[in-house]
């Protein structure tokens, strides 16, 4: 960063921007960007997938996005999203596996078969 903080508000800008290079590689330069950019704009929203950082701002359509390249280093999530007031890590999505709902063992029947069993002992009385 280019000054220390001297508020509250840029403690925090400061602290957010530091916590993104724990999971993207930045560059000083990068890192200066979006602390100026997170100061200049209070709608400011940036949002990472793996290769990348967006960053936008909620309530100004006339200003396009702009796009960074930035390498996600965390395999334990696939994004993030970071405003003047939230910092989110989106986690890592597994798929559930082939053995659950879209395949695999099926113990179907159960409930029909006690259902069945119940009323059959219900008729023999």
């Amino acid at each position: 960063m280019i000054k220390d903080p001297e508020t509250y508000e840029e403690l925090i800008r400061y602290k957010k921007c530091v916590d993104l290079t724990a999971h993207y590689v930045l560059s000083q330069e990068k890192v200066d960007f979006i602390y100026n950019f997170l100061t200049t704009y209070p709608k400011a929203l940036i949002e990472g997938n793996k290769d990348s950082l967006v960053l936008s701002v909620t309530d100004h359509t006339e200003i396009q996005p702009t796009i960074m390249p930035a390498m996600c280093t965390d395999k334990n999530i696939d994004g993030v999203k970071v405003t003047n007031t939230a910092f989110v890590l989106i986690p890592h999505y597994t798929p559930p596996s082939s053995s659950g709902y879209y395949g695999g063992s099926s113990s179907g029947g159960t409930s029909s078969n006690n259902n069945n069993n119940n009323n059959n002992n219900n008729n023999n009385r």
